[in-house]
């Protein structure tokens, strides 16, 4: 009988508490540091499409972005085309903090990858990407 591997939600788990221990100092969930993350790839976004890059629904993002923004991290303005939604940018303490969150995820990545070859990584990145997609359409 086939029995999942979990060693990929361990290495997330362990991922997600090296990313506490590193970050403490900012009080901020993990949760909270994935929408960091996210804006931080994007000049602006709406708040359908943030909710839907993080995973949650569209209640947790706008809560999320209104604790972010009551910290100074986040700018949440009415979009010009669409007067009834929202797009969100990180502040300039928004930017800081995104600098200091994807560093520790890049040092994770490195801590991971530690004796691995860029082949195998490669291959694990294509693979990470068909995860990726599956998981989108999972829940779409």
């Amino acid at each position: 009988m086939w029995k999942p591997n979990l060693k990929l939600f361990k290495v997330h788990r362990l991922g997600l508490s090296y990313a506490s221990q590193q970050l403490k100092d900012i009080d901020l969930s993990s949760g909270l540091c994935y929408f960091i993350a996210e804006l931080s790839q994007h000049e602006w976004l709406n708040m359908s499409d943030l909710s839907r890059a993080v995973g949650v629904d569209n209640a947790y993002a706008t809560r999320s972005v209104e604790k972010l923004s009551a910290l100074g991290y986040v700018n949440k303005v009415q979009d010009e085309q669409d007067r009834r939604a929202f797009r969100v940018s990180l502040t300039v303490s928004g930017w800081q903090l995104a600098d200091r969150i994807n560093a520790t995820l890049k040092q994770w990545v490195e801590i991971i990858t530690a004796g691995v070859s860029l082949e195998e990584i490669a291959t694990v990145n294509r693979v990470y990407d068909r995860f990726y997609q599956n998981a989108l359409r999972q829940m779409e």
